[in-house]
């Protein structure tokens, strides 16, 4: 997490620069607004609020708070590992009052996993979810001017909240000062003609490309409980799609690709017209990290890890021991 200072000097027009400094990194930093944002708000171009962001961190207005480790569940992670065959888990320790509260603090901890695996000229995939939202928000401001970060998944249209595709891709480029690739196509198209037209659209098709060559994705694992289910939430599915989703089998999902308890991706027309990359795609990827939280969500993860469609996983204790039950094992 950074966070401003607050300065005294005696030179009144660099304490004028140092406040303007600190105001635009409050906004960036503690009230997670886009350099878009900033630079409306001040009447100024985004390529102006890097310049004052750059400044503000050479000139000491941003100072860096050192973390202690969060604590995590060893024995549960080596049981997940060994179980699934996964490469990686880190699964986080306390109970929480809310769900909200386990996505805030399976985010940090997801923040901090990434971090120590970044390396500048990498791509990075990114689906969409409110853990992953919060992951972003914990991240450190760096300067990797040669990470590539593409979207995943569409998800414009009814979908225009913080966590959505394109502005979570729009704000992990912000948080590495580097270049994002979207898609810039809904997530839907129901009409499959429609859908394979659109995939070879030029643009659509470089940006999956890109993609399908990451070394690192970073995906939310959705589930289909009532009430949880982002689909219905985003307005795509209606209620009444969502309970057929269901009778289906359905569990979960990753980058809206639908699988049952035991992984097997379904193949029924809404799996046939996402736009985005497939669960083959993903399986292809040497690393990609699920960050999910909450016990809602443990049957989506039994899914997700025995579908093999994340080799890595953050999450809570809650949802860890939910997960291995589901998986006939005795905690």
């Amino acid at each position: 997490m950074e966070r401003t200072k607050i300065y005294d000097t005696s030179n009144a027009r660099d304490e004028e620069r140092l406040a303007y400094l600190a105001q635009v990194a409050t906004m960036y930093y503690e009230e997670q607004k886009t350099q878009q944002e900033i630079a409306k708000s001040f009447g100024i171009s985004r390529s102006g609020v890097s310049r004052l962001i750059s400044e503000a961190r050479a000139r000491g207005v941003v100072e860096i708070i050192v973390h202690h480790p969060l604590k995590t569940n060893k024995n549960l992670e080596e049981r997940l590992i060994r179980a699934f065959g996964i490469k990686d888990a880190r699964v986080l320790r306390g109970r929480y009052e809310s769900y909200q509260e386990v996505l805030a603090w399976v985010g940090k901890l997801a923040a901090r996993y990434f971090e120590e695996r970044l390396r500048d000229g990498m791509t990075i995939g990114i689906s969409w979810g409110g853990a992953l939202y919060e992951m972003i928000r914990a991240i450190r401001p760096r300067e990797f001017r040669n990470v590539e970060v593409v979207q995943l998944i569409g998800a414009t249209g009814a979908e225009a909240t913080p966590t959505s595709g394109p502005i979570l891709a729009q704000l992990l480029a912000e948080r590495l000062h580097c270049r994002s690739y979207q898609l810039h196509a809904p997530l839907i198209v129901k009409e499959e003609r429609a859908r394979a037209a659109l995939m070879q659209e030029r643009h659509i098709k470089e940006t999956l490309g890109r993609a399908r060559r990451a070394d690192i994705a970073i995906v939310g694992i959705g589930t289909t409980s009532p009430g949880y289910y982002s689909l219905v939430r985003a307005g795509y599915l209606s209620e009444e799609e969502a309970q057929e989703v269901r009778a289906s089998g359905a569990v979960g999902d990753v980058c809206a690709q639908h699988y049952d308890l035991q992984g097997r991706w379904l193949d029924f027309p809404l799996n046939r017209c996402v736009i985005g990359i497939n669960h083959e795609d993903l399986r292809r990827i040497d690393n990609v990290i699920g960050v999910v939280g909450g016990e809602v969500k443990a049957a989506a993860i039994h899914g997700a890890l025995r579908g093999n469609y994340v080799n890595a996983l953050i999450t809570d204790e809650a949802a860890a021991r939910k997960v291995l039950q589901l998986d006939g094992q005795r905690i």
